[in-house]
């Protein structure tokens, strides 16, 4: 074989290996009050069209922030294990919900999501006014959003 098919083929496995480090989710998961919505120990439950009345349900006590994304999408990837982390940091100030864009086509079009990713804080059922965030402009301006988001109560 060529030297740059080696090449590509060591390329595309180190991709595939840096893509499931980052891909992958803690084990140690416990089930939420009803048995649908599963919240792993950071703070983080994945949001289907099956369980999102559930988390709308959580969101009456405290702030959900809808995560829309895809695992094809760099930005995506990036914001993924730093909004993780500052759930898990927070200790349950709020509830990490993260849809899955290519699986829950129909929460994409509820929330009328156009760029990935994107990040809806919702309180009561209800999308808090003019908050969104889109794309990842970094750890700090994340963190800024977040306490901005959890100041509106």
């Amino acid at each position: 074989m060529s030297l740059p098919k080696n090449w590509l083929r060591a390329g595309v496995a180190a991709v595939a290996v840096a893509a499931s480090a980052l891909l992958s989710t803690p084990a140690t998961a416990v089930p939420a009050a009803d048995t649908n919505v599963v919240v792993n120990a950071e703070n983080v439950v994945t949001v289907t069209s099956a369980n999102y009345s559930q988390v709308m349900e959580i969101s009456k006590t405290k702030l959900v922030i809808l995560d829309f994304g895809a695992t094809w999408c760099p930005p995506c990837r990036q914001l993924k294990p730093v909004i993780e982390k500052l759930a898990g940091q927070y200790g349950g100030r709020f509830l990490l919900g993260e849809v899955d864009a290519d699986t829950s086509r129909d929460l994409l079009s509820r929330y009328r999501i156009q760029y990935l990713p994107t990040l809806v804080p919702v309180r009561a059922a209800a999308e808090l006014p003019n908050s969104r965030m889109i794309g990842f402009k970094g750890e700090s301006a994340l963190r800024t959003w977040i306490d901005a988001q959890l100041a509106k109560g």
